[in-house]
């Protein structure tokens, strides 16, 4: 009869564990996932292969550019998010190719694909170690999504096993300007 017992307290002895390792143990998303590089704006971020840094966000309802020997001008549906940062490779050549902003929410934009031969975008071209550049990423958000938010940075848009960068922005960030010419912007 001991026996018995002790063959049931065993069994769920390894029943506790089994639940209690499943519940506990993280999920191969997180244990692949990438590796977060936190900071705030104005901070430098050095990963794996590159390094960032986020200068300055500005808001616009309208943005204007000349593309292609023409004239071109956007709006939206919410607001236009421009960060202003700086880009560069470490150690060797690479392409940043995943600019996200999350809000506070947890809701996630990727940079807009709509300013095709806009100047100084950033993300568009390869990095070169010791050749940092200096340009804008932009979003489109919609207005709730603007305070708290953080701009996620990393070489390809599902990080696994590497840095991304996570960039705390202003909590409050000014008005939206009516509209900004991207080919007068000052980017220092």
């Amino acid at each position: 009869m001991s026996g018995a017992f002790a063959k049931l307290g065993a069994l769920v002895l390894a029943a506790v564990l089994l639940v209690g390792m499943q519940r506990y143990t993280p999920g191969y998303a997180e244990i692949t996932g990438p590796i977060p590089l936190t900071g705030k704006i104005g901070e430098t971020l050095t990963g794996r292969t590159f390094s960032v840094r986020a200068d300055k966000v500005l808001l616009a309802e309208r943005l204007r550019f000349k593309a292609y020997g023409r004239e071109v001008e956007r709006d939206t549906g919410g607001v236009f998010a421009l960060v202003i940062a700086a880009l560069e490779a470490q150690p060797a050549s690479v392409n940043v190719g995943s600019a996200i902003w999350r809000s506070a929410q947890g809701a996630r934009f990727v940079a807009s694909p709509r300013f095709q031969g806009a100047p100084r975008l950033l993300g568009t071209d390869r990095l070169e170690p010791g050749l940092p550049q200096r340009g804008l990423v932009i979003f489109e958000i919609p207005r709730e999504s603007v305070a708290g938010a953080t701009l996620l940075v990393a070489a390809s848009r599902w990080p696994r096993l590497d840095t991304q960068a996570e960039i705390a922005l202003p909590a409050t960030l000014d008005t939206p300007a009516p509209l900004i010419d991207l080919n007068e912007l000052a980017y220092e």
